[in-house]
């Protein structure tokens, strides 16, 4: 067994289940924070860098926070505590926590984003929506009503409501995207999906889907990408197992950001 397990063995491992050349060109992926040298003993997996999370991870004692949404997009001219963001990023530094962040290219790898909502929904023969990216997947399931699927689809994500827009037809051919997919509309009607799970969803592209033929269920950003968190928790722990590696790793708890009251 390796004696010490170090944030670019962390690093190397991640890039080799979600490769960063796989991510758009307008994304920011990789370490964000921290030192390669630095030993890893903890890691808490989340969604986002927040209060919530960040807390956590100072709670859990965690050597490394991974996230899916870049902790860093944009360049910083600076970083002060005047910024909420930046202000996450000291106390990370402070308390000598790591931040890892894989966007577009875990939603675009085999095993990732999309794959872990095609496994909550039950879609088969799946296949990549939009191969020049690797974005979104396609599969079937038996057909059913929308108000039949779409209640499914709440449950299978645990959320307490979906937005609908009912084009009139009978779900058969799904098309998935977890996070923002309404780009992916035109491709969903290319291949004659008759559904779109996804989410964020403005009101004239549902307009443009719904009466292009194409039911559209929006489950809301977090919820189609929490999935990912537990499947990516379970491979992990396979690797860390394989490899011998003692590391402690633990899925944050985030709360909801946009939801109805």
């Amino acid at each position: 067994m390796k004696n010490q397990i170090t944030i670019d063995d962390m690093v190397l491992l991640l890039e080799e289940m979600a490769p960063p050349s796989m991510a758009e060109a307008w994304d920011n992926v990789g370490l964000m924070l921290g030192r390669g040298s630095h030993p890893v003993r903890r890691l808490l997996l989340a969604l986002d860098m927040t209060a919530e999370t960040v807390a956590q991870a100072i709670n859990f004692k965690a050597d490394m926070l991974i996230t899916h949404h870049p902790a860093i997009f944009k360049t910083l001219p600076r970083i002060t505590d005047a910024d909420w963001q930046q202000e996450l990023l000291l106390q990370l530094a402070e308390h000598g926590i790591a931040v890892y962040s894989a966007h577009t290219n875990l939603d675009c790898v085999s095993n990732g984003v999309n794959d872990s909502l095609v496994k909550r929904l039950h879609l088969q023969d799946d296949d990549v929506l939009e191969a020049a990216s690797g974005l979104g997947r396609i599969g079937v399931i038996e057909p059913c009503s929308l108000e039949d699927f779409a209640a499914f689809v709440k449950n299978a994500l645990q959320v307490d409501y979906v937005v609908v827009g009912d084009a009139g037809r009978q779900v058969h051919k799904v098309a998935v995207c977890g996070g923002a997919g309404s780009d992916l509309i035109d491709e969903a009607l290319r291949q004659n999906a008759d559904t779109l799970v996804t989410s964020d969803v403005k009101y004239h592209e549902a307009q443009r889907a719904v009466f292009s033929g194409l039911n559209i269920i929006d489950a809301g950003h977090q919820p189609t990408e929490w999935p990912v968190l537990e499947d990516l928790a379970d491979r992990l722990s396979l690797h860390f197992a394989e490899k011998n590696w003692n590391i402690i790793l633990k899925v944050a708890s985030e709360t909801l950001l946009l939801k109805h009251i």
